[in-house]
């Protein structure tokens, strides 16, 4: 307020001085009061601008309430007796209450499944449903947004993350629940889970463990037979003595000659018995003549090594050694694994210094935490130094995943969810990274992302490559992972890669990026860069891939498309089994070769289970203060809703500021009353 107050002041001052006190100047009263004015105005808004302070505007809009609409996409619904109805008459259903409930409010509309995305043609053709994240999803993308309800329409059923009720009281929005599907209660059999090693030594025997359930099956039998290459190995019988069944059945099989297995395990239909496809289950185990070999060593025991060992298990053979054991021969080993090692005091450091001085060809893969004694690990490796900081203590430092990674490719759900594991335990520390280097997650500290390496790797002088992960509590991840997605994928993807990375031969010239899983309804997708002798990446010559089914021997051949200065391959269809690949391309007289192998798995994660949990439906929506509804009652949905006093438009208003000396406008005033005053004097003989 007081710079208009000097403004105006100083306005009057030279207007006064020029015309009230100059008695030179004869313009008659009113001209002079014209000129007084014109002047005072002048030099008012000239001082303002000087300050340049800034004004204060406010707009007012009216947001109407925006209703949301998500829609169960699952295979699940059209596996009863109602599927012609799902599959014609229900979408027809759902755009005419989308037409109504457009007449009064904003709708968007999502589809849920696979993934989520914006609704346009409801097919039922995903295999994965998870509502909590479609929840979250809508809480997060319309925080502070003018929600009137959330219209959730599905048949309740989860299978994958975590249950939707979990914390479900404080939702910030209303959720009316439409329970689809069919809530009759048929006699089921079905295979839940089944956990096996996707890959075993030969000439050993190797475990197999089912989880079979049973509903409204009170009195029956229960009949499991394991086939191994089509041959019957065993046959288990079993009483159901309720109708909320579940047993555990061990199996042991022979692994003798290398090669890949199918192996088929089926529970007998029984009569009345509606679904059947969740009665079997095929999976294929391999064989392998030889394990990569992986030696742990720690300070002392540790859950980050139980979690390592049983995610990395089931692909390698490892060997854990404590404290002051005896260090093995590191020639018989693949892959070393450091946890907090060095330590101070350790009395066969020197014995370890001198094992890797030996094998430099053995890639290592250090973790580092509190118990690590930095000075010693400096000494130890080559490619990164570490020094305690100025404070004593542990920092907690999540992850974040770098996009410009590019030494392997993961999986898009490792790049979602990685930034949701708890943090690690690192000692304040200074580092820096000596060797060529590429990191794959980097530190979240106290909600800031920076630049500094979590888990990254590096090629050091010798050409030794070291992979290094600051910090522990890596069970943690594991945890947490099962936790959300009913599963350890994100977890045992981001710890195998980056073991099989460090196994990877260096320098490639030909370099194929795939998955090694896939889904039988997903593409499966292959990637490839080529280097030619000068080391530059080029696509020049044609790039084939041959694929062979590892157990029924069919041949497939693909040609690469050229994109860039890369190549990419999309190959749908192939039937589920395990097949090794071969890229081949010729440029002049040289041949480039990339070998591999990857597995496609059957989806049956929806017909596990296809009763509808109309009980989920119902508490979603009285816990949120919302209302549940059959699918025969969408326009009683949309009266409730239009009646809803709660869901009503609201008035937002926004205030902006502005500074003065961006306002055009000032400028062309100020010009406009020098102009108008100097042409009154100009008229009147002054000038």
């Amino acid at each position: 307020m007081w710079i208009y107050v000097i403004a105006i002041l100083t306005g009057l001052c030279f207007a006064a001085l020029l015309y009230a006190f100059n008695k030179k100047q004869h313009y008659g009263k009113v001209l002079t009061a014209m000129l007084f004015i014109l002047r005072s105005v002048t030099v008012a808004l000239l001082v303002l601008i000087l300050f340049n302070p800034y004004f204060k505007s406010k707009v007012s809009e009216v947001e109407p309430a925006t209703i949301i609409i998500a829609q169960d996409n699952s295979a699940s619904l059209v596996m009863t007796k109602d599927s012609t109805f799902y599959k014609d008459g229900y979408p027809l259903s759902v755009d005419t209450l989308i037409e109504r409930l457009e007449n009064d409010f904003t709708v968007d509309k999502y589809l849920f499944g696979n993934e989520i995305k914006e609704l346009d043609t409801i097919d039922f053709q995903d295999y994965h449903t998870d509502i909590s994240e479609m929840l979250n999803y809508i809480k997060k993308s319309y925080y502070k947004k003018n929600v009137g309800a959330v219209i959730l329409l599905s048949d309740g059923i989860c299978n994958k993350s975590y249950v939707p009720e979990q914390n479900i009281e404080s939702y910030p929005f209303p959720i009316y629940t439409v329970t689809l599907g069919d809530t009759t209660n048929y006699p089921d059999f079905y295979i839940k889970d089944v956990f096996y090693n996707k890959t075993t030594p030969a000439n050993s025997v190797f475990p197999l463990r089912l989880v079979a359930n049973a509903n409204n099956c009170r009195g029956e039998t229960m009949r499991i037979e394991l086939m191994v290459d089509n041959v019957s190995v065993d046959v288990v019988e079993l009483p159901v003595n309720s109708n909320r069944f579940s047993h555990t059945f061990d199996f042991n099989i022979d692994s003798e000659e290398e090669g890949v297995k199918q192996i088929d395990i089926r529970i007998k239909t029984i009569e009345n018995e509606t679904v059947t496809a969740n009665n079997g289950k095929r999976i294929f185990v391999e064989v392998v003549d030889k394990q990569y070999k992986v030696l742990f060593y720690a300070k002392s025991p540790h859950p980050d090594l139980g979690s390592l060992k049983n995610t990395l298990g089931d692909n390698f053979e490892i060997e854990t050694i404590f404290f002051d054991d005896e260090i093995p021969d590191l020639r018989n080993y693949d892959v070393l694994l450091l946890h907090q090692i060095p330590y101070a005091g350790m009395h066969n450091y020197n014995t370890l210094k001198s094992r890797l001085n030996e094998n430099k060809e053995i890639p290592v893969f250090y973790i580092v935490g509190e118990s690590t004694d930095f000075e010693s690990f400096n000494d130890l490796q080559k490619s990164m130094k570490i020094n305690r900081g100025a404070v004593n203590g542990v920092l907690d430092v999540k992850p974040y995943y770098n996009p410009n990674f590019g030494l392997f490719n993961v999986d898009d759900d490792v790049e979602k969810f990685v930034g949701e594991f708890p943090p690690l335990a690192l000692p304040h520390s200074e580092f820096s990274l000596k060797a060529n280097h590429d990191i794959f997650l980097q530190m979240n500290i106290r909600d800031v992302l920076t630049q500094y390496p979590l888990l990254c790797f590096c090629t050091d002088s010798d050409g030794r490559k070291n992979a290094y992960l600051l910090g522990t509590g890596v069970w943690r991840w594991k945890f947490n992972d099962f936790y959300k997605h009913k599963d350890n994928d994100n977890f045992e993807e981001l710890f195998t890669k980056s073991v099989k990375y460090l196994l990877t031969e260096k320098d490639k010239e030909l370099v194929v990026n795939y998955e090694e899983d896939y889904l039988n309804n997903e593409p499966i997708l292959f990637t490839a860069d080529l280097k030619n002798p000068s080391q530059e990446l080029t696509n020049e010559p044609d790039l084939r891939m041959r694929i062979i089914n590892k157990h029924s021997k069919d041949v497939f051949e693909y040609d690469f498309m050229k994109k860039d200065m890369s190549y990419y391959l999309n190959i749908n269809g192939l039937p589920e089994g395990v097949y090794d690949f071969t890229a081949k391309a010729e440029f002049g007289e040289k041949t480039y070769l990339e070998n591999g192998s990857f597995s496609v798995t059957n989806v049956g994660a929806e017909a596990q289970d296809i009763v509808a949990n109309s009980q989920r439906m119902k508490l979603l929506s009285s816990l949120t203060g919302g209302m549940n509804f059959q699918v025969n009652e969408l326009n009683k949905l949309a009266d409730a809703v239009e009646n809803d006093e709660r869901i009503t438009s609201i008035l937002r208003e926004e205030t902006n500021y502005k500074d003065l000396i961006n306002l055009k406008s000032i400028f062309f005033i100020v010009l406009s009353l020098v102009s108008i005053e100097w042409i009154l004097r100009k008229m009147f003989g002054t000038y």
